[in-house]
């Protein structure tokens, strides 16, 4: 089983998805790629995080509800066609808190998107992994304790499988990451 980034990454970058998402914010596919691609550990992380505090899976399960019946991640096509697909602003803004600047700027230098686009492009994304978690949630009847590992486990095959992630970890820290304390930075990094 893949996890949820490398699903969502496949969801994302396959059909007329990844057209769809450059199309809006005005972005090279490619680059639009590479954003999505760096940006899907750095949603996982601060869930995982935010899962990690004392209220903090219940606050995720609230922002999970917010989905209504319509999961993005059920048809991410209609989510991306939607005029409000960006409307996972608040959402991503919720997780991040006031790291989402430093992200969106590390992302865009890295891809050369503006820092504007990159932004709209978590925002296009964070409502799919939040409807890819949820129905996770759901299918595996979790509670708090199992979301807040299974989003632990989430986060970490997210950062492993992408080393444009490390590389922008280190470029919103200025400094060099070891390999062995990668999640402790980025749990730092997201107020952990």
């Amino acid at each position: 089983m893949d996890s949820i980034s490398t699903d969502a990454m496949k969801m994302l970058s396959s059909g007329d998805n990844l057209s769809a998402i450059s199309k809006k914010v005005g972005g090279d596919q490619n680059a639009v790629k590479s954003a999505i691609g760096m940006g899907l550990p750095m949603i996982m992380g601060p869930m995982a995080n935010t899962a990690s505090k004392p209220g903090g899976a219940d606050m995720l399960t609230g922002l999970m509800s917010k989905l209504g019946g319509s999961n993005p991640a059920d048809n991410v096509s209609g989510h991306l066609s939607d005029p409000k697909a960006s409307g996972g602003s608040d959402m991503l803004s919720g997780l991040m808190g006031g790291q989402l600047t430093t992200v969106q700027n590390a992302i865009s230098n890295k891809t050369r998107l503006p820092p504007a686009a990159v932004g709209q492009v978590l925002a296009m994304v964070t409502p799919v992994v939040m409807g890819m978690v949820s129905k996770k949630f759901t299918q595996q009847k979790m509670d708090s304790k199992g979301l807040t590992a299974f989003l632990g486990n989430e986060s970490k095959a997210a950062m492993q499988s992408s080393p444009d992630a490390a590389d922008l970890l280190k470029q919103v820290e200025g400094g060099r990451v070891e390999k062995a304390g990668f999640m402790a930075k980025l749990k730092g990094l997201f107020g952990g």
